[in-house]
C-alpha cells in the first residue's frame, strides 16, 4: 500500500484512523483524567449541577481503565461549535477539566468493561446528526479541528534540508541549533515504520527537548513536528503531537514529584556532545545565555531542568556538586538494595546525608565483623562512624530521625530487657535504704548489662561500664560491639559535654574512630578501674551554628575534624500533598535490620582497598604537587568511610553469596559506591573545614619559625677577609691580643678557617 500524497509505500498493513475521510455523527467524547477521589461520586455531584436538557444529551459515562478518570459520550450542539467547542462548553457546565487533546474528530477511546459503565443509552446505537456533519466534515476533513469562536493561531513548520527536517538557523538552545542536535541524534537511524515505533520516539524526542526547553510545550511540539518521520505519522494516522507533548510533560511531573533526577536521554546527551563539543552539565551550568525557547514553565523545578535554579545559585551548598551526586545516588539505587526504600520522598540533594547516616546505621548492626585495611594490614579494623548532618532549621532533619527508628530496633529492643534489669536494680537498692525486712535478704548484685544505645544525657561511668560489658566471641575472635548515639540536636550533645555526667566525652569521640586506647582510674567506688579501648558510633544532625561551637578554629588541631564526616542537608523542595506511599518500604528496612544484625565474621574488600589506595595515592600526589599541607591532612582518613559508607550496600547487593560461601565478588558498580562515598566525604570536608586547616598549617608556620637575628660576634667574622692576619683579627673585633688568641684557636676547632702560617689564617666557612 502506499501514501496517497507522497507515494511512499508503507509495509505496515491495517486499518488508520484518518481524519481526512472522517464522517462525523454527532456524537462528541470528553476526556476527563486525574479525579482526585472516588469518579462515580465526584461524577454524581457534577452530574446534579446539569439542566435536565443537558442531561438528556448525556449517551454513554463510564470510569477509564486508570480507575482515575472519566469519558462521557454526548450530542453536540451545532450552535456551539465543532467538537472542541462543545467540549469546553459542556466541560464547563460540569466543572471540569477537559483533556483537550481529544478534539480530534479521528481520536479513538479505549473500550471498557460493563462493570466501569456508569449509565448507557440505546439511542448511543443509533444516533446521527446531519446537520452537524454537513457543518464541519470538510473542516475536519482539512485537518482544522481546533475552536471555531476562537481559533488558535496554526504553527507552521517549513521542511529544511535536513534529514531531520528541522529549520536551518532555526530555535537555539544555549545558542547551539536544536535542529543540529536533533540530527546528530539520529544520524541515519531515522526512525521509520520499517525499523522503530514512531509514536514511541517521538514520545522520547518529545521528553529530551521539553528538559532543554525549560518545559515551553509550544516550542517542543513545533520541532517534533518539524521532523520528517513525524510529519509521515501525521500524514499517515493523523498523529496527534500536541497529545504527545502533554503525555512526556506528565511523566516529567510525575517524576519531579518524586524529586528524581531529570536529564534528556543518553542518545540526546551523546549528540549534544558531538555538535557542541561539551557535555550537557557544562552547558547548563556555565553557559551565560537562558535557553531560548521560550519562557520557563512556572511548575517546572531547576532540577527538573538539569540546571541550577536562582536559589541554588545564591546558596553556599551551590559550591558542592550536589546534583552531581544525586544522579549518581538514584542512578546507585537501582542495582542496590534498601536505597530506593531510603531515598523516597528525598529531594535528590539531601541523598548524601540519608547514605551517610543510614550506612552508620548498617554498620552499627555490623558490629561482629572486621576488616583489614591497606594501611598497617596486620591491624584488625572495625566498622567506625563518627557523622554529623548539618542543615538549616526546618531543612528536614527529621527524616534521619525516621531512619533511625526504622534501623536502630533489633539493638533498642534487647536495650530495653537490660534497662528494665538496671531499673529494677536502683529500685531494690532504693527499698534497702527504706525497708528493714529488704535489708535482711540476700546482698544485691549490680547487672553487668552491655546496653548499646545511649542518648547524650548519660553518665560517662555508666558508658563506660556497659561498654566494657558489652563483648562476644565471634569465630573464635574477642570482640567489643559498639555503642551507638544519636541526637536530632547537636547542641544537645554539645552542651551536655560541657559539664556534669558526660564530661569529657570529647576525648572518647576522638578515641572512637580507630578504637584507640583510654582508661581511668578514680578513687570512687562507682567507676570502672581500668583500660579499655573505645568503640562508639554517632550520628547527630545540627545547624551550622552548632557545628561551629563544636569544631572552630581554636580547636580545629585536635583531630576531630578529620575524622568526622559532616555532610549537608540544603532546605531544599516543597512538601508534596501526596507523596509516594509505600507500605513495604518500611518493611524491607526492618527486614535488613535484622538480617545484618546476625552478620558476622571478616569482610573480603580486597577490591575496595585497591580502590581507596589509588583513590588516596592520586589526590595525596596532587597535594604534595601543590604543596598544601591542608589538603593532605583533609585526604589521610577519606578513604575510610569509602569502606564503612560502602560496604553494608555492597554486603546486602551480594547476600545470597555471603550467605553461601562467606564472599563478596565486587563489581564496577560496588566499586563506583566506594568512589562516591570518597568524593562526598572529601569535598564535604574541604567545604567546612578546608579554610580552617589552611589557617592552622599558616598559623603553625608563625609559631615555629625561629627568629633570623645576626649577631654581633657573626657581623665581625663576616668583614673578615678571607685570608687574614691575628692582627687584623684584632682590628676588626676591637679586642685584645689574648681574646683574639684565644677566638682564633676556638675558631680552628670548630672547622671555620685554617692556620696557613704563622699568624696568618683562612676562611673555611663564609658565615657562622
Amino acid at each position: 500500500m502506499a501514501n496517497k500524497k507522497t507515494g511512499e509505500k508503507r509495509t505496515l498493513k491495517g486499518r488508520w484512523r484518518n481524519q481526512a475521510n472522517v464522517k462525523l455523527n454527532g456524537l462528541v467524547v470528553a476526556d476527563y483524567d486525574h479525579l482526585d477521589g472516588d469518579v462515580r461520586e465526584i461524577w454524581n455531584d457534577v452530574y446534579a449541577k446539569l439542566s435536565d436538557e443537558d442531561k438528556a444529551r448525556i449517551l454513554l459515562v463510564f470510569v477509564t481503565p486508570s480507575g482515575q478518570g472519566l469519558k462521557v459520550v454526548f450530542t453536540a450542539d451545532v450552535k456551539v461549535g465543532n467538537l472542541i467547542d462543545n467540549q469546553l462548553d459542556f466541560s464547563a457546565k460540569l466543572g471540569l477539566k477537559l483533556d483537550e487533546s481529544c478534539k480530534d474528530a479521528s481520536r479513538g477511546a479505549f473500550l471498557t468493561t460493563e462493570q466501569d459503565i456508569i449509565s448507557i443509552s440505546d439511542e448511543l446505537f443509533t444516533y446521527e446528526n446531519k446537520e452537524f456533519a454537513e457543518q464541519f466534515n470538510e473542516s475536519y476533513r482539512a485537518g482544522k479541528s481546533g475552536q471555531t469562536a476562537n481559533k488558535k493561531a496554526p504553527s507552521t513548520v517549513s521542511t529544511p534540508p535536513h534529514a531531520g527536517g528541522g529549520q536551518e538557523g532555526g530555535l537555539l538552545w544555549h545558542g547551539y541549533d536544536v535542529q543540529q542536535i536533533i540530527d546528530a541524534r539520529y544520524a541515519e537511524k531515522l526512525p521509520c515504520a520499517a525499523n522503530s515505533n514512531r509514536h514511541k520516539e517521538s514520545l522520547k524526542l518529545a521528553s529530551d527537548l521539553l528538559i532543554m526547553l525549560d518545559g515551553d510545550k509550544k516550542a517542543v511540539q513545533r520541532m517534533v513536528e518539524a521532523q520528517k518521520w513525524v510529519q509521515e505519522i501525521i500524514d499517515e494516522r493523523n498523529e496527534d503531537v500536541e497529545r504527545t507533548v502533554n503525555s512526556a510533560a506528565e511523566r516529567m511531573a510525575e517524576k519531579e514529584k518524586k524529586y528524581e533526577w531529570q536529564q534528556p536521554s543518553a542518545e540526546m546527551r551523546t549528540a549534544i556532545a558531538e555538535v557542541t563539543g561539551k557535555t550537557f552539565k557544562e552547558i547548563v551550568k556555565t553557559s551565560p545565555n537562558p535557553p531560548t525557547g521560550g519562557a520557563p514553565n512556572s511548575s517546572d523545578s531547576g532540577i527538573a531542568q538539569g540546571g541550577e535554579s536562582n536559589e541554588q545559585k545564591t546558596s553556599i551548598y551551590a559550591q558542592l556538586p550536589l546534583n552531581d551526586w544525586a544522579e549518581e545516588l538514584q542512578e546507585l539505587a537501582k542495582s542496590f538494595p534498601c536505597m530506593k526504600e531510603l531515598f523516597m520522598n528525598v529531594h535528590p540533594m539531601k541523598l548524601p546525608a540519608v547514605l551517610f547516616s543510614s550506612a552508620a546505621m548498617f554498620g552499627t548492626l555490623m558490629t561482629r565483623v572486621w576488616y583489614h585495611f591497606w594501611y598497617e594490614p596486620s591491624i584488625v579494623r572495625r566498622l567506625n562512624y563518627s557523622i554529623f548532618i548539618i542543615g538549616d532549621p526546618g531543612a528536614g532533619k527529621n527524616l534521619v530521625e525516621k531512619i533511625y527508628k526504622a534501623l536502630m530496633a533489633p539493638i533498642k529492643e534487647r536495650d530495653q530487657e537490660l534497662i528494665n534489669q538496671v531499673n529494677d536494680y536502683k529500685d531494690n537498692r532504693t527499698e534497702r535504704s527504706t525497708s528493714t525486712k529488704a535489708q535482711k535478704g540476700d546482698a544485691l548484685k549490680r547487672p553487668a548489662v552491655p546496653i548499646r544505645i545511649h542518648p547524650a544525657r548519660t553518665a560517662t561511668g555508666e558508658f563506660i561500664r556497659h561498654m566494657t560489658a558489652a563483648v562476644e566471641t565471634v569465630k573464635g575472635q574477642t570482640l567489643n560491639l559498639h555503642m551507638f548515639s544519636f541526637d536530632a540536636e547537636l547542641d544537645n550533645a554539645t552542651k551536655q559535654n560541657k559539664g556534669g555526667d558526660w564530661k569529657d566525652r570529647e576525648i572518647l569521640e576522638l578515641k572512637a574512630f580507630h578504637n584507640e586506647e583510654d582508661g581511668q582510674m578514680y578513687a570512687n567506688t562507682e567507676s570502672v578501674t581500668g583500660m579499655f579501648n573505645v568503640y562508639w558510633n554517632f550520628v547527630f544532625t545540627g545547624t551550622p551554628y552548632a557545628l561551629g561551637r563544636k569544631v572552630n578554629q581554636r580547636n580545629f588541631g585536635n583531630g576531630l575534624s578529620t575524622r568526622l564526616a559532616v555532610i549537608p542537608l540544603p532546605d531544599k523542595g516543597i512538601a508534596s500533598r501526596k507523596q509516594e506511599s509505600n507500605p513495604q518500604a518500611g518493611e524491607t528496612l526492618m527486614e535488613w535490620a535484622y538480617r545484618l544484625d546476625k552478620v558476622e565474621g571478616e569482610l573480603p574488600i580486597e577490591p575496595l582497598n585497591d580502590e581507596t589506595y589509588e583513590w588516596q595515592s592520586n589526590k595525596l600526589e596532587i597535594a604534595e604537587f601543590n604543596n598544601d599541607r591542608a589538603d593532605r591532612i583533609l585526604l589521610k582518613r577519606v578513604p575510610y568511610y569509602g569502606i564503612g559508607v560502602a560496604i553494608p550496600f555492597i554486603l546486602m547487593r551480594h547476600w545470597d553469596e555471603w550467605q553461601e560461601k562467606k564472599t563478596l565478588t565486587m563489581d564496577e558498580k560496588d566499586r563506583r559506591l566506594c568512589r562516591l562515598a570518597m568524593e562526598i566525604q572529601y569535598r564535604c570536608q574541604h567545604f567546612f573545614f578546608g579554610e580552617m586547616a589552611r589557617i592552622y598549617f599558616e598559623d603553625q608556620n608563625k609559631m615555629f619559625v625561629p627568629r633570623k637575628r645576626t649577631t654581633r660576634y657573626q657581623e665581625c667574622y663576616r668583614k673578615l677577609p678571607d685570608e687574614f692576619t691575628s692582627k687584623q683579627f684584632v682590628e676588626v673585633f676591637e679586642c685584645t691580643d689574648n681574646a683574639a688568641t684565644r677566638a682564633i684557636g676556638r675558631l680552628q676547632k670548630e672547622g671555620a678557617i685554617k692556620k696557613m702560617k704563622y699568624m696568618h689564617y683562612k676562611k673555611v666557612l663564609q658565615a657562622l
